[in-house]
């Protein structure tokens, strides 16, 4: 049964052509490259200060401090080498009262955690002599890095909004509640998650360029020339390049790509988009993410069969509550339907997940509703594709020896790990645009816990740091 001709209207929005996706790329090249040049531009190019990734061999045991959520996650984490870690966690609930109160008891809170972990679990850290034990924080909030110890908060995301933390240096808040509670643990490193997926995935399979979320929303980091940040200045550059703490010739940046093409000069904006930005609470900001995120490719979907329905070629022209409903499903929802074998696996879907009265459900009905997720989970994946091959092609001079055969891509993400299909069709629109020769040397693999490991390889990056300029952390 044919697709009425009104999807044909709708495709080009959706099915993106080669020469639109190289395009996207050419874009998504002059913003890395202008927040590497200057501050505040929307992809911000946030140096990090961490001047590389692991091989696998380091070996240490640290505690790791994930934030980013409802919970709180503690973390110890004991390498291994050999590629090999074993981690125990506990998490703990963060309250609205401590998301909407004071920064300082919310990290009174944040070091009880901590305390009431190494109280519960039972600790195999031995810090010698009476040193502290070294703590890596992973903290998924948008921040100023001026070391791998210092970041100031820029502003609070995902629902926190506690009281005189913006402008702060966070690492300081963390440290002030450890020490005013006489806990001996001290902070020594301060990682982004994507970041932390970056040195997970690197210490799990040896090194990798990049470190990628697609999940709830999406970021990327990647190892570049600490001489391509030109925003640090000639100055900071040479300091840093010759060795100073953190630092080398090499630096991860963490790209904050999902602000890409906020000034809508190439991404291929729909009505659907439009309506889902116009009511989020961000309008006009985090464009690429709004196309590529878990967070949003429900509600893009609820905007399109809605559509559909106002022009009575859906479920008979009825509705439900749940497609009536802001944000009424999710990308499960999304997974599901790509994941299904038959048009009655759709049916029951559309009956059980979007509670349509079984009624109105005709059998067009299931083929229009996977295409209506097909082509909002394909564009996800393919625009997924220019931000990697964006980064490709930006490090292509300056990639090491070690990089010029295999390059490795660390994922994490609930659309990495459950969107079916993802990697074939990251894989196809990589071909598209960089070509066969150059996707073939690109490995694509999920990091394991980026927030925990990667916060507890911060911490030993730290450690090796100071060590190196004959000190203790």
């Amino acid at each position: 049964m044919p697709l009425p001709e009104i999807t044909k209207t709708i495709e080009p929005y959706f099915l993106l052509k080669e020469d639109k996706l190289c395009e996207i790329v050419e874009f998504f090249k002059q913003e890395l490259d202008a927040g590497l040049t200057n501050y505040g531009e929307d992809v911000a190019m946030v140096p990090t200060f961490v001047p590389g990734v692991p091989d696998g061999s380091e070996q240490g045991t640290f505690l790791a401090l994930d934030l980013g959520g409802t919970n709180l996650r503690v973390c110890e984490v004991r390498l291994h080498g050999n590629n090999k870690f074993d981690i125990k966690q506990q998490k703990y609930k963060v309250s609205e009262e401590l998301k909407q109160g004071q920064a300082r008891v919310l990290f009174d809170y944040i070091a009880d955690s901590v305390d009431a972990f190494l109280t519960d679990i039972g600790s195999d850290l031995q810090p010698e002599g009476n040193e502290p034990l070294l703590l890596g924080f992973t903290f998924s909030f948008p921040v100023e890095q001026t070391a791998l110890d210092r970041g100031k908060l820029l502003t609070w995301t995902k629902g926190f909004n506690a009281k005189n933390a913006v402008g702060n240096d966070v690492v300081k808040l963390l440290q002030d509640a450890f020490d005013r509670k006489h806990i001996h643990v001290k902070c020594v490193a301060l990682v982004n998650d994507t970041v932390g997926t970056l040195l997970s995935r690197s210490y799990q399979n040896g090194p990798a360029l990049i470190g990628a979320i697609f999940g709830t929303g999406t970021n990327g980091a990647y190892i570049d020339r600490t001489s391509t940040i030109k925003k640090l200045g000639k100055d900071k550059v040479a300091e840093l390049e010759k060795g100073g703490e953190h630092a080398g010739e090499y630096m991860i940046v963490n790209t904050e790509w999902g602000a890409f093409d906020n000034k809508r000069r190439c991404l291929p904006v729909s009505i659907f988009d439009n309506k889902l930005d116009r009511e989020s609470i961000n309008p006009r900001k985090q464009a690429f993410e709004k196309m590529v995120s878990g967070m949003y490719l429900g509600e893009i979907t609820r905007n399109i069969l809605l559509f559909l329905i106002d022009s009575s070629l859906l479920f008979d022209g009825h509705s439900s509550d749940i497609l009536n409903t802001h944000y009424g499903f999710d990308a499960a929802f999304v997974s599901k339907v790509e994941g299904a074998k038959t048009d009655d696996e759709v049916k029951a879907a559309i009956i059980d997940d979007l509670k349509v009265d079984v009624a109105n459900v005709r059998d067009s009905d299931a083929p229009l509703v996977r295409w209506a997720v097909n082509i909002v989970a394909d564009r996800a994946c393919t625009l997924s594709a220019t931000a990697i091959a964006a980064i490709v092609l930006h490090t292509a001079p300056n990639r090491r020896k070690e990089e010029a055969q295999t390059i490795d891509v660390g994922v994490d993400g609930s659309v990495a790990e459950f969107l079916p299909n993802f990697e074939k069709r990251v894989r196809g629109a990589l071909r598209q645009v960089l070509g066969e020769e150059t996707e073939k040397k690109i490995t694509i693999g999920l990091a394991k816990d980026g927030s925990g490991v990667g916060a507890a390889l911060g911490a030993l990056t730290a450690k090796k740091a100071a060590a190196a300029h004959g000190r203790k952390v």
